[in-house]
């Protein structure tokens, strides 16, 4: 499987900012969330770490499936995933 290129993520505060910002993630990739989640499935919170399975868009809005090990795989938004050193500028 080739490799997702996310733009315009993270929560940056300016246009310009978001049009520069981009990661590239692969399958397997691990993936750190900025703040806790709580499961749309079971509604418990869900570990910070996991990893990368694919990203679809759905409605105009990019989303992420994670899988969270143990506590299964969750679609997340690209806003939830903490900055990682991958981004190029």
């Amino acid at each position: 499987m080739g490799a997702i290129i996310l733009n315009n993520i993270g929560g940056l505060k300016t246009k310009k900012e978001r049009e520069r910002r981009v990661l590239v993630m692969k399958f397997g990739d691990p993936i750190h969330t900025n703040k806790p989640i709580r499961s749309s499935h079971a509604g418990k919170i869900l570990p910070r770490d996991g990893t990368f399975v694919r990203a679809i868009e759905n409605m105009g809005r990019l989303l992420i499936l994670v899988d969270f090990g143990a506590a299964g795989t969750e679609y997340i938004f690209p806003d939830d995933i903490a900055e990682e050193k991958t981004e190029t500028h």
